[in-house]
């Protein structure tokens, strides 16, 4: 199949999507060696789940079907260019390629708009709307601890440190 008829499964998908309770057109589909592997829509209402994204959907149902949370080798077929969240999930499954049909653009012109959270995240932490404070940081430290020694054992020292940057990277 070609990159356009898996795009053409994911707009099937979300078309299908906005006759639901969450009536939202997001919706894509992992790609493995040419087959699909995962597919998902905008669930949020249905699952009442607010990470319930398509994409985040979607890679859900391949790192299952695949047994893997690794989804290297992978491509990833979406709707709309995706939010920050769903770029995050993206990025840690290790995803290798990403195609998109819609912009935040696109989005911003029909009332759905992202820009809001991209703006309070590159708040700085004080700056943000959401009230946070630093706590028990001497015991969360122990855990790094625990955490980084049992990834050395299991994983070798260079997986784990700090200069390698996140151990999957």
């Amino acid at each position: 199949m070609t990159p356009e008829k898996f795009m053409a499964r994911a707009i099937e998908i979300g078309r299908a999507g906005l006759r639901t309770k969450d009536a939202r057109p997001f919706a894509a589909v992992v790609v493995k060696h040419g087959k699909i592997v995962g597919e998902g829509r905008s669930q949020q209402k249905t699952l009442l789940d607010p990470t319930a994204h398509g994409e985040i959907v979607a890679i859900r149902e391949a790192c299952g079907r695949l047994g893997t949370a690794d989804l290297s080798g992978c491509e990833l077929y979406t709707t709309c260019e995706p939010c920050p969240l769903c770029v995050s999930a993206i990025w840690w499954a290790k995803i290798s390629k990403m195609y998109y049909a819609h912009t935040q653009e696109d989005c911003e012109r029909i009332g759905f708009s992202t820009k809001a959270l991209v703006d309070e995240v590159r708040r700085p932490r004080a700056s943000r709307k959401l009230p946070s404070e630093r706590i028990c940081v001497g015991e969360a430290e122990m855990l790094f601890q625990e955490w980084a020694a049992e990834g050395m054992r299991i994983h070798g020292a260079a997986a784990q440190s700090p200069s390698s940057g996140y151990p999957h990277r």
